[in-house]
């Protein structure tokens, strides 16, 4: 009896022993390797990125165009005028400046326009008597002093008895006057010119004018 006692229990606790080995057997089973399953996941997502890097380096780059923003009613725009440039002179001391000069108006003293003429160069009968006016405007800065400036003839042909006129009347600058030259017409045929200048009172001749005339036979009489 004792004995049967005695293997009851060995068997009971090869029972339990073989009980604990299966379900530590089952429990290895049934628990993953938590280090093993985060080196595969490393491995993985290091294999990843390696691909995409990749990807990226074969795919040509290209540069996006840089756009200036236009600027608004808001923005000041600051313009630069260009400036002379200085250069140190050599030698003798003193400072010299390069560059565009601006321009400067120099008004004039002593100018004029012939502005009309009467009659017009052209034709006239040969040994005619003509009374050829210009009017003149002066476009200077200085006065025409009456009896002080005058006007004579300067060359080409002799066509007048008289080579020198005095103004009568003072002309302020932008005003006009009229001259006369009492022109008298060769009886030879053929194309002739006068000319004339203003003389200031420096003695320096300014504003020519002219006359051209062709001569021309006298209409024949034609008979009753």
């Amino acid at each position: 009896m004792k004995r049967s006692m005695m293997m009851v229990s060995l068997l009971l606790l090869l029972g339990i022993v073989f009980s604990a080995c299966t379900q530590q057997a089952e429990s290895q089973e049934a628990t993953p390797d938590l280090g093993a399953v985060k080196t595969q996941a490393v491995l993985t997502a290091v294999s990843q990125m390696t691909a995409d890097a990749e990807a990226v380096a074969e795919e040509p780059t290209q540069e996006l165009p840089t756009i200036t923003p236009l600027p608004t009613k808001d923005t000041q725009v600051t313009v630069v005028a260009p400036t002379a440039t200085k250069a140190a002179s050599g030698g003798g001391g003193g400072t010299t400046y390069t560059g565009s000069p601006v321009p400067t108006w120099t008004p004039v003293v002593y100018g004029c326009e012939v502005v009309g003429q009467t009659p017009l160069d052209g034709n006239q009968y040969v040994g005619a008597d003509v009374d050829v006016y210009w009017t003149l405007k002066n476009v200077g800065t200085a006065t025409w002093k009456a009896g002080t400036y005058y006007y004579h003839w300067t060359g080409y042909e002799d066509l007048s008895p008289s080579h020198m006129f005095y103004l009568q009347n003072d002309v302020a600058p932008y005003e006009t006057v009229q001259v006369m030259i009492d022109v008298h017409v060769p009886i030879t045929i053929g194309q002739y010119r006068t000319q004339w200048y203003l003389v200031n009172d420096n003695g320096e001749e300014f504003c020519g004018f002219y006359y051209y005339v062709n001569t021309v036979a006298l209409p024949t009489a034609t008979p009753d």
